[in-house]
C-alpha cells in the first residue's frame, strides 16, 4: 500500500476537492503504489505522485486514465478539475505594468512543479527584449533561423520540435526578437506548458486588454470567445505569436483557432505536432558544438584542447548538455579528457554544478524524466525500456512485438508514441531512437527482470525467417545478440545462425564481415557437438560466402568439408556441383570437369533428376566462364527439358535465360568471324569504303558483347573513314549511334 504527503494541499476550495476525490478513490482501491498506477496508465511513478500531492496539476487525459484505473467517475472528476483549473488561473494572475521598449503586460503562474511544465506566461513584446529566453550566443542555427523566418514572413505556422534542451526556445526567442528589429510589429510570447486552452485564452485576453486599455469581459467558452480573442489580436497589430513549450496538443489545437490567419505562429514543443511546417531541432555540428563548449567554459582556449570535440560527441552534440559540460570545466578546472571519464557512456547523468539551473533542468536526465511523463500509455514506456535492453538503438515493430509479447499493432503504436515525443524517428520500417534517449533507457529504465533480449531476438529470427527484408532491418540487433550469446547462451547463438543459414537469408542478402565472423564461430562450436547436419549446412553456406567474395579456393575447402558430412546422396550431388563450379571460376577447368562427371554419375546412380538438374545449372555457369557457348546451349537445353518435366518453373526460367544468352553469344561470335574476314579483304584490296562499313559492324558486335573499349575504337575508325571519304550521311548516322551509346567525347 502507498501513502503520500499532503503538505502542499490547499486548505480548501475546488483544488482540495479534486485532491480529496482522488485520495478517496485511492483508498477505496486498496492504496496501490504510485509505480503500479503509473504502469497501468503509462506514466512515471513520480508524475503520478505529483498529481496526488498537489505538486503539479493533472490534465484531462491523464485524469481520465487515473480515475478509470481507480474505478471512479471520469465525468465528475473532470468537473472538479475544471473548477480547480479556473481557481488556479485566477490565483496566478500577476499583472505587470506596461512599459514600452520592454516586455509588455503579462501574467506568470508560479512554477510549483519541478519540471516547470505547469507555468503559464503571456507577455507582449514590442521591442527585441526577450533576454530571458534569447541566449547570449547563438551558434550553428543560422540556416534553420533563416528557413523558419521565411515561413513566418509568409504567415506560416511553424513547429520547432525535439528533445528538451535542444535549443527550441532559444531559437524561437531569437527569431521573434529579430522580427521586432525588422519593424514587423509586436509579438506575443505565450509559454503554454500543459495548461488548458480556456486558461491560456483567458490569460491572453486579459494581457491584451490591459496593454491596450480595452477592458470588457469575454464571452463564455466556445466559438464566440475564439472570435473575440481573434479580434483582439488583430486590433493589437500583432504579427507573430510564439507558443512556447507546448505540452497539451488539444489546447494548442483550440488556441490556434483564436489566432488570425494573417498572423504568423511559431510553436516549440518536445511533441511532434501536426503544424504546416515542422523542423526538428537536434544536435549541433561538431565545430559549432566545440565553440559553444568554449563559450560556456568562459575560455576560448578550450576549443583547441585535445578531446574537446570528442567530449561534445560523447554528449551527442546536445546544446544543453554542452552548456552543462562548459560549466563543469570552469567550476572544477577540468580538461575535456577528464570530463569524458566522468561521462562514461551516460551523458544524460551529467549535472549542472551545485544544482545551479532552472527547475527540471539540473541534468539531461531531468529533461528526459519530464518527457517520459508525457508518454500516453504503458506500451510506449515499455517500448523505450525494450530499446534499452536491446543492442543497437533501433528496433522494428516486429522485434519489439517479440520482446514485449504484444501484437504487431500495439507494438507499432508504442513506437509511434516515441516518435510523437521526439524520442525516435521512423526510417524505412525501422524506428531509430535518439542516442541520448538510448543511454537514458539503458541506465534508468533497465529492468533486469525483463525477458532475455537474446531470447527475444532468437524468437524474432525464427518468426520472420522467411521475411528477409524484416530480418535485414534489424540485423544490427541480431548480430549483437548473437555475439553476446556466444558466451552466455550458446544454444541461442547457434540457433540464430542456423536459422539465418537454413531459411535463405544468407543467400539473398549476403554476409557482412560481422555476420561472417559469427558464422565461423558457429561452425567452430558445431564441430564439437553431436550430429552433423547443422555443421554441414553452416559449412555449405560459408562456402557460398567465400564463392561470392571471389575466394574460390577457400570456397572449395568449405564445400569439401561439407561434402564429407552430407546427410543424403542428393546433398552430395549438390556439393560436388558447387565444388566443380568454384574450381571452374578459379580457372582449374580439368578438375572441374572431372568433378562434374562425378556429380552426374552419382545423380544417375541414384536416379536423382533434381540432383541432375542442379548439376546442369552449375555446369552451364562453368561453361560460360570458358566462353564455350555451344556447351552452354547443350547443357541449358537439357536443363529446360528436365525442369519442365519436374514442374520446376523457377529452374526453367534460369535455364531459359542462360539458353538465350548462349544463343546470343553464339550469334555474335559468328558475326565477328565473318566481319573479321571482311576486314581482311578490305585491307588487302585497300578499299576504304568497305573498311568503314566493316569497322561499323565490328563496333556493333563488340558493343553487344559489352566490350566497350573495342566497340569505341571501331566506331571511331568508321567515323574517321566516312569523313575522309566525304560520306556525310553515313558519318552522321555513326556519330548519332556513338552519341546514343555514350562513345563520343565532348570534343567530338
Amino acid at each position: 500500500m502507498a501513502g503520500f504527503s499532503k503538505h502542499r494541499w490547499p486548505p480548501d476550495g475546488p483544488e482540495r476537492e479534486l485532491l480529496e476525490y482522488l485520495d478517496g478513490l485511492h483508498r477505496a482501491h486498496g492504496q496501490p503504489s504510485m509505480a503500479r498506477i503509473g504502469k497501468a496508465v503509462g506514466l512515471a511513478a513520480g508524475t503520478v505522485s505529483a498529481f496526488f500531492t498537489a505538486a503539479r496539476p493533472i490534465g484531462p487525459e491523464r485524469l481520465e486514465a487515473v480515475v478509470g484505473f481507480l474505478g471512479g467517475d471520469p465525468a465528475r472528476a473532470e468537473r472538479l478539475r475544471r473548477s480547480a483549473a479556473t481557481v488556479r488561473n485566477d490565483r496566478a494572475r500577476i499583472p505587470a505594468p506596461a512599459v514600452r521598449s520592454r516586455p509588455g503586460p503579462g501574467w506568470a503562474a508560479p512554477d510549483t512543479d519541478d519540471d516547470g511544465t505547469t507555468r503559464l506566461d503571456v507577455i507582449l513584446f514590442d521591442t527585441a527584449a526577450n533576454r530571458l529566453n534569447r541566449p547570449e550566443l547563438m551558434v550553428g542555427r543560422q540556416r534553420l533561423i533563416e528557413t523558419v523566418t521565411g515561413w513566418l514572413d509568409a504567415d506560416g505556422r511553424v513547429l520547432l520540435y525535439g528533445l528538451g534542451g535542444a535549443g527550441k526556445t532559444a531559437i524561437a526567442a531569437t527569431v521573434a526578437d529579430r522580427c521586432v528589429d525588422a519593424h514587423h510589429g509586436p509579438y506575443l510570447w505565450l509559454r503554454v506548458g500543459d495548461a488548458d486552452a480556456d486558461v491560456v485564452l483567458d490569460a491572453l485576453s486579459r494581457c491584451l486588454s490591459t496593454a491596450f486599455g480595452t477592458g470588457g469581459s469575454l464571452p463564455p467558452p466556445g466559438d464566440a470567445r475564439l472570435l473575440a480573442i481573434e479580434g483582439q489580436v488583430s486590433q493589437a497589430g500583432i504579427r507573430l505569436c510564439v507558443l512556447d513549450d507546448v505540452w497539451n496538443p488539444a489546447a494548442l489545437h483550440t488556441i490556434l483557432k483564436a489566432i488570425p490567419a494573417d498572423v504568423a505562429v511559431l510553436v516549440t514543443s518536445r511533441l511532434r505536432l501536426g503544424l504546416e511546417h515542422q523542423v526538428e531541432v537536434d544536435g549541433l555540428e561538431a565545430a559549432e558544438a566545440v565553440r559553444l563548449l568554449a563559450h560556456h567554459a568562459h575560455d576560448d582556449a578550450v576549443a583547441a584542447l585535445p578531446d574537446a570535440e570528442a567530449l561534445c560527441r560523447d554528449l551527442r552534440f546536445h546544446p544543453y548538455l554542452i552548456e552543462i559540460a562548459g560549466h563543469r570545466l570552469r567550476q572544477y578546472a577540468l580538461t575535456p579528457a577528464e570530463l569524458r571519464h566522468d561521462v562514461d557512456g551516460s551523458p544524460h547523468e551529467l549535472e549542472m554544478p551545485a544544482g545551479f539551473a532552472a527547475p527540471g533542468r539540473q541534468s539531461g536526465r531531468r529533461l528526459l524524466d519530464t518527457t517520459i511523463g508525457a508518454l500516453p500509455h504503458a506500451d510506449a514506456r515499455d517500448a523505450l525500456a525494450a530499446v534499452g535492453a536491446l543492442f543497437s538503438g533501433s528496433v522494428t515493430p516486429e522485434l519489439l512485438s517479440c520482446y514485449l509479447g504484444i501484437g504487431l499493432g500495439r507494438s507499432r503504436s508504442a513506437l509511434n508514441a516515441l516518435v510523437d515525443v521526439s524520442f525516435a524517428k521512423r526510417s524505412g520500417g525501422t524506428y531509430v531512437v535518439h542516442d541520448l534517449t538510448v543511454s537514458y533507457a539503458r541506465t534508468v529504465l533497465r529492468d533486469d527482470g525483463a525477458r532475455s533480449a537474446v531470447g527475444a531476438v532468437r524468437d524474432f529470427v525464427a518468426a520472420y525467417a522467411d521475411d528477409h527484408e524484416v530480418i535485414a532491418r534489424d540485423l544490427d540487433n541480431i548480430v549483437a545478440a548473437a555475439d553476446r550469446a556466444q558466451q552466455s547462451a550458446v544454444e541461442d547463438f547457434v540457433a540464430i545462425l542456423e536459422t539465418l543459414a537454413a531459411r535463405g537469408y544468407l543467400d539473398t542478402h549476403g554476409h557482412t564481415l560481422a555476420l561472417l565472423r559469427l558464422l565461423d564461430a558457429a561452425i567452430d562450436v558445431s564441430r564439437d557437438r553431436p550430429g552433423t547436419e547443422r555443421l554441414h549446412l553452416l559449412l555449405s553456406k560459408r562456402g557460398n560466402a567465400s564463392f561470392n567474395a571471389g575466394e574460390f579456393d577457400e570456397a572449395v575447402g568449405f564445400y569439401r568439408d561439407a561434402l564429407a558430412l552430407a546427410p543424403t546422396a542428393q546433398r552430395r550431388v549438390i556439393m560436388l556441383s558447387v565444388i566443380a563450379k568454384a574450381l571452374a571460376e578459379a580457372g582449374r577447368h580439368e578438375p572441374a570437369e572431372a568433378t562434374f562427371d562425378e556429380a552426374y554419375a552419382l545423380a544417375d546412380a541414384e536416379a536423382d533428376d533434381v540432383g541432375t538438374m542442379r548439376v546442369l545449372e552449375a555446369h552451364s555457369v562453368a561453361a560460360f566462364r570458358r566462353h564455350d557457348y555451344a556447351r552452354v546451349r547443350e547443357l541449358t537445353e537439357r536443363g529446360v527439358q528436365l525442369s519442365r518435366a519436374l514442374g520446376d518453373r523457377a529452374a526453367e526460367a534460369i535455364f531459359l535465360n542462360n539458353l538465350g544468352s548462349a544463343t546470343f553469344e553464339l550469334g555474335v561470335e559468328t558475326a565477328l568471324r565473318y566481319h573479321h574476314e571482311a576486314k581482311a579483304i578490305a585491307v588487302d584490296t585497300s578499299n576504304e569504303h568497305i573498311l568503314a562499313i566493316t569497322h561499323r559492324c565490328l563496333g556493333a558486335d563488340f558493343h553487344a558483347q559489352e566490350q566497350f573499349d573495342r566497340a569505341r575504337e571501331n566506331f571511331a575508325e568508321a567515323l574517321r573513314l566516312y569523313g575522309r571519304l566525304g560520306q556525310t550521311q553515313r558519318e552522321a548516322k555513326v556519330r548519332q549511334l556513338m552519341r546514343q551509346f555514350g562513345y563520343l567525347t565532348p570534343a567530338v
